[in-house]
């Protein structure tokens, strides 16, 4: 991670869509800014990185950014750290997405105001670890589908209850049309867009 730095975000190529999440803090840095330059949209989530920065370096991460993803306590954290609450937060980005675990997750979308993300249905509380990736994977997904943000953070949703129901961080998959059926189950919806 202490190396993160020396990779370039101009070193792939074709990238639409970036995320900075917990690495070295000079790498979380680069990329923010290599991110921003380029004009490619990014979700920053410092989270277990939060230690790593001051105020400042807070609010430039929020000002390159156009996603904001933390959980409830991450949430806090920031808004301590920055002075700025979560709609002011959501003012200067796209969106502050808060996850709250079993509780569901917030989107605080500029345009919108608070979005009520549901959680999902969960078979069984097996192993959390990996929750908050398969969150932000299906937010990803999401966004590089164009979908909207009750959708979206559904989407984002059932991934991490998949996730929550198996030991270890990757260690399920799924077909879509079994995430389609769940994501029915769960939230009594029709997941043709997806």
């Amino acid at each position: 991670m202490d190396l993160a730095h020396e990779v370039q975000v101009s070193d792939a190529e074709g990238v639409t869509l970036g995320i900075v999440s917990p690495d070295g803090r000079q790498g979380m840095i680069d990329h923010a800014e290599q991110f921003a330059e380029a004009g490619i949209p990014f979700i920053f989530d410092p989270g277990q990185a939060m230690p790593l920065f001051n105020k400042d370096d807070f609010r430039t991460f929020i000002q390159q950014a156009t996603w904001v993803c933390v959980n409830d306590y991450e949430s806090q954290l920031l808004q301590e750290r920055t002075g700025w609450s979560p709609h002011e937060i959501a003012e200067k980005v796209e969106a502050l997405i808060v996850t709250r675990g079993g509780k569901g997750s917030y989107i605080y979308a500029s345009d919108d105001g608070r979005i009520e993300i549901p959680p999902a249905a969960v078979k069984g509380v097996v192993d959390p670890t990996g929750c908050g990736d398969a969150y932000r994977g299906g937010l990803l997904y999401g966004l590089m589908n164009g979908l909207d943000w009750e959708v979206t953070g559904r989407i984002a949703a059932l991934m991490g209850a998949i996730k929550i129901e198996h030991h270890g961080t990757q260690n399920h998959s799924f077909t879509m049309d079994e995430f389609r059926k769940r994501y029915r189950h769960s939230f009594d919806m029709d997941p043709e867009v997806i």
